[in-house]
């Protein structure tokens, strides 16, 4: 069952699940005790890509049951930043990744594990594209894939999704679950 590692809290876990597979609610409350500061989902609906973020366990399961197609969850350990619902994955992948629970974009980005040259990425971004108010490395992350590629995730450490409304793009090493490809 995908937790995070119990001897060092500082990673979340993420389910990408293929249309017709959603993970079960014994899986959901593993997932949400070993990471209890939020939980993010993301799907596609009408050509865009959709969110909701800052969940507690008892939303997930009748959100995830109505939605069709391939969706992805993201439980969330805060080891960057406060431990608020703004800071649940996923965000917007664009030029200030805003912060809000609920939304659509054509893009969206999930992260496990911490990225620790955030803020000299930040500092060295330009101002009209940085993002302002309560920070975390995958909010900078998204800011920075929208000014520089997906690619640009290849050399950020730590397991990331990119979300669009036709691609699934998973990086760094992940492993096949439940039907599901799991981050830890």
């Amino acid at each position: 069952m995908p937790t995070s590692n119990p001897k060092n809290k500082t990673m979340c876990v993420i389910l990408v699940c293929p249309e017709n597979v959603r993970p079960d609610q014994q899986t959901l409350a593993a997932c949400h005790e070993a990471n209890p500061h939020g939980a993010g989902v993301a799907w596609r609906e009408d050509g865009v890509v959709r969110w909701s973020k800052g969940l507690e366990l008892h939303e997930i399961q009748p959100l995830i049951a109505g939605l069709s197609g391939e969706i992805v969850i993201h439980f969330r350990w805060a080891s960057v930043g406060e431990v608020t619902p703004k800071l649940c994955h996923p965000f917007p992948v664009t030029a200030c990744a805003t912060t809000r629970l609920s939304g659509h974009a054509r893009a969206v980005l999930f992260h496990n594990g911490t990225w620790g040259g955030w803020r000299n990425t930040l500092q060295r971004m330009p101002r009209h594209r940085r993002p302002e108010g309560q920070l975390s490395d995958t909010r900078v992350a998204a800011s920075l894939v929208d000014l520089c590629g997906m690619d640009t995730l290849d050399q950020l450490p730590g397991r990331w999704v990119f979300f669009d409304r036709d691609v699934t793009a998973l990086f760094g090493e992940w492993r096949k679950w439940g039907g599901m490809r799991v981050s830890n």
